[in-house]
């Protein structure tokens, strides 16, 4: 009976060796089991995403459509409407609508007429406009933009003078601008001191669409970044072709049609910096504007204006001064006439 009680006490006392013995010193301790961390990147696929809304790049002149944005949305989600972005001052048109025969009309516009005399000789281009013998016309002086920052004739107008032969447009233009500021250059130059013209080739084709099409035109011409700074005796005088000018010579941009946008490196400027403003003059290829034989009597759609900034050191198209009342850059109806003499 006792050999019996001791085989058992035996018995136990194995047992409790046996359950304890893991943890004696000599005895690998097992890998304790954790739940494991929940996968961050796997989390995120099941978390609410926010989309950003789809970019929408406003208008310089030209580079890019005015189109309108549409925020992007989940598939599960109904697709926000449409918002409408306002067309900047300058640049390019909403869209391009091509006319049908309902817009076909006159072949002149009734705004306000710029009349281009033929000319025998080409005149110099170097900015200075006592050479030319067709008279000044005193026609940019009315302020279709930034009226509240416009303060009188001294602040931002101007005069034309215009010629013609079989290969170009001649313009010739004297501003009158008490502070001269130009800070940007190609598609951003209307964001400072410069001239722009919009041209429409055949007036009758769309004479009431109130949208540019393929033969309209819109240039700018910016008299030199950051000053008028080429120097020619008897005064400071600037010229595109001229290495005198580098490196910040007077430039022209295209911003319309849209198939053609870019700098333009083949039309010649000159610069002229005086007392109460500048003078530019121009020689434009008819083939930049896509005409092929001018001759006397024709009629073109036509604006002339100046962009006027007073702030140094900044971007910004205060004021528009054109020689049409109520012009609008995208809505040729709004334009005037170019009449070649």
């Amino acid at each position: 009976m006792e050999k019996i009680k001791f085989s058992h006490f035996v018995v136990v006392i194995i047992i409790i060796f046996g359950l304890t013995a893991c943890t004696l010193p000599g005895f690998s301790t097992p890998t304790p089991f954790s739940f494991p961390t929940p996968d961050k990147t796997m989390t995120a696929l099941f978390e609410p995403t926010q989309v950003a809304p789809a970019t929408s790049a406003a208008t310089l002149p030209g580079n890019e459509d005015q189109k309108t944005a549409t925020q992007a949305v989940p598939s599960d989600t109904p697709e926000a409407e449409e918002t409408e972005i306002p067309p900047t001052e300058t640049g390019e048109p909403i869209e391009t609508i091509e006319p049908t025969n309902e817009y076909v009309g006159p072949a002149v516009r009734s705004g306000p007429s710029i009349v281009a005399e033929y000319m025998e000789n080409s005149p110099e281009i170097d900015g200075d406009l006592a050479g030319w013998d067709p008279p000044i016309q005193r026609v940019i002086n009315h302020v279709v933009y930034g009226a509240d920052k416009h303060s009188g004739a001294a602040d931002c107008s101007g005069t034309v003078v215009s010629g013609w032969n079989e290969d170009y447009l001649f313009l010739g233009i004297r501003v009158k601008d008490e502070k001269y500021v130009q800070e940007a250059s190609k598609e951003k130059i209307y964001l400072g001191d410069s001239i722009e013209i919009l041209f429409d080739r055949y007036v009758s084709y769309d004479y009431y669409l109130q949208a540019m099409t393929s033969d309209d035109y819109q240039l700018g011409i910016s008299p030199g970044m950051g000053g008028i700074v080429c120097y020619i005796n008897p005064g400071k005088v600037a010229s595109m072709v001229s290495t005198i000018c580098e490196p910040n010579p007077p430039e022209a941009y295209k911003w319309f049609p849209k198939t053609e946008v870019g700098k333009i490196t083949v039309m010649k400027i000159g610069a002229l910096e005086g007392g109460e403003g500048y003078q530019v003059e121009m020689k434009i290829p008819w083939s930049l504007l896509g005409v092929t034989n001018p001759s006397a009597g024709d009629h073109y759609g036509f604006a002339i204006s100046i962009n006027d900034n007073d702030n140094a050191g900044t971007l910004n198209q205060q004021t528009v001064v054109s020689n049409v009342p109520g012009r609008y850059f995208a809505d040729p109806t709004t334009w005037g006439d170019l009449y070649l003499k």
